[in-house]
């Protein structure tokens, strides 16, 4: 009876554990600490009577990457009701940083829009702080002048704990003002976690104002891709120039502009891009000319050498489902050799969002269908200390044996000395033993598609425009 009621409640327990499966969603935000991927917010939008009303999330959970999975059966687990996610948010940016123990636990969500649970109203505040290893959330007290609410930045850390949080656009969306006009930024606003401290970085050189592009660090390095800019004509915007890329010094807090060579390659904004373990830069997705899908879905920049170049991989899948749709809005993380490409909007006709991931093996350009953690990256430390207790227990048992043989070696000339008679002495009378005793050496041998329902009207919905006043 006790083991039918214990398999009874650990079938309850694990069938609660498996049974979170995100919603479809975009314009979220992603970040990889230790061995959990974690997502926050984002939104969804659906046309009614003429009107694109939005949905955003206040959802906060992750993704395990310690142990396999299919992409059909990803090992979400979620964290929003247990942790008290503060906002709901989307086309916000996460980073992480230091916190209070001193090390990089603590993930920064910086700006976007940002409301209260369950209201329609912004909050002031444009920085929250989520602590892994105690899986609260903080409301930082941050000196020195920050920026405004901004959304489409996409923030990078570096070793030192310091954020880096380029551009982006403020408009009716992040004020709540129907009369906002559009401003574009281009100043890089530093973060210091460690400090807890805004500063500015260079103004010199800097590149145009811009959003929507991708920001990836290699080395010292942060090199800025894609998006868009103002475009001083008649246009609400215009596509920046993917040849000409900005990179940021951060040792020499420099500015400097260079030339791609290559493939030709489109321009875009809204896309992805990570820094794989072969030092080049992948980029997926975009929107590009026209608001379609930029037409090389997948590219990669060869940054190891000048001029840097631009390269279109030619991909193989393990099934036609492993292939991701175009995507904008989404989300892409380096673990291992994988590419990890999650949710996003799906730029065709209907404009759906995703509620799928994708794998990427950036070793042979191979959409796969199973994540298989690289035992460097996850196993290292039991496979070290296996490895130690193994050479230790070597160690003990060779100098268990050498002890032994010196004891015996010793035993055995102790034994021969006292058997044989002194070899001289002037008062001694020599008797010759009539069978002397040798001394002898001694030797010792020793996926099928995974299609999730879309999700029914919200009640939450509300199109931007009455989002303040409501």
């Amino acid at each position: 009876m006790l083991s039918f009621v214990i398999l009874f409640f650990s079938f309850h327990w694990f069938e609660n554990v498996e049974s979170f499966v995100p919603e479809a969603r975009y314009a979220h935000s992603a970040t990889l600490v230790n061995n959990k991927l974690y997502f926050f917010g984002g939104q969804i939008s659906e046309l009614k009577q003429g009107q694109e009303l939005f949905h955003i999330y206040d959802e906060l959970f992750y993704l395990d990457v310690s142990s396999s999975f299919s992409i059909e059966s990803p090992s979400w687990t979620d964290l929003t009701a247990s942790k008290n996610v503060p906002v709901r948010s989307s086309w916000s940016t996460s980073s992480v940083g230091f916190g209070i123990k001193s090390d990089k636990s603590t993930i920064y969500l910086i700006g976007g829009l940002m409301y209260v649970i369950n209201q329609n109203d912004l909050v002031t505040d444009i920085i929250y702080a989520f602590d892994t290893k105690s899986q609260q959330w903080k409301l930082p007290v941050i000196n020195g002048a920050g920026p405004n609410r901004r959304r489409e930045v996409q923030a990078v850390s570096d070793n030192t704990g310091n954020i880096y949080y380029f551009g982006g656009i403020s408009d009716y969306t992040t004020t709540g003002s129907p009369t906002e006009n559009v401003t574009r930024y281009n100043t890089l606003n530093i973060l210091d976690t460690a400090q807890l401290t805004w500063s500015i970085g260079s103004t010199n050189d800097a590149p145009s104002p811009r959003e929507g592009y991708s920001a990836t660090l290699y080395i010292n390095f942060i090199i800025y891709i894609g998006g868009k800019e103002n475009s001083y004509d008649s246009r609400p915007f215009r596509l920046v120039n993917i040849s000409q890329i900005p990179v940021y010094d951060i040792q020499s807090s420099m500015w400097y502009l260079t030339t791609v060579g290559g493939a030709n390659v489109s321009n875009r904004y809204a896309h992805s891009a990570i820094l794989a373990q072969n030092n080049l830069i992948v980029i997926h997705g975009g929107i590009s000319k026209g608001e379609l899908p930029a037409p090389q879905q997948l590219i990669a920049l060869n940054i190891t050498s000048l001029p840097y170049k631009w390269i279109v991989p030619t991909t193989s899948s393990l099934s036609p489902y492993a292939i991701p749709p175009p995507l904008s809005l989404h989300s892409a993380t380096s673990v291992g050799k994988y590419m990890i490409i999650a949710f996003g909007n799906i730029t065709n006709a209907t404009r759906s969002a995703s509620s799928d991931i994708y794998l990427l093996d950036t070793t042979n350009w191979t959409w796969v269908t199973t994540f298989q953690p690289n035992p460097t990256h996850v196993n290292i430390v039991i496979i070290g200390a296996i490895v130690g207790v193994v050479l230790f227990i070597l160690i003990i048992i060779a100098f268990i044996v050498l002890y032994i043989r010196i004891r015996k070696k010793n035993a055995g000339n102790f034994s021969s000395t006292k058997n044989t008679p002194p070899s001289s002495s002037r008062n001694s009378i020599s008797n010759p033993s009539p069978n002397p005793q040798e001394i002898v050496s001694e030797s010792y041998n020793a996926r099928t598609t995974y299609v999730r329902p879309r999700p029914k009207s919200n009640p939450l919905l509300k199109p931007y425009s009455t989002l303040a006043n409501t």
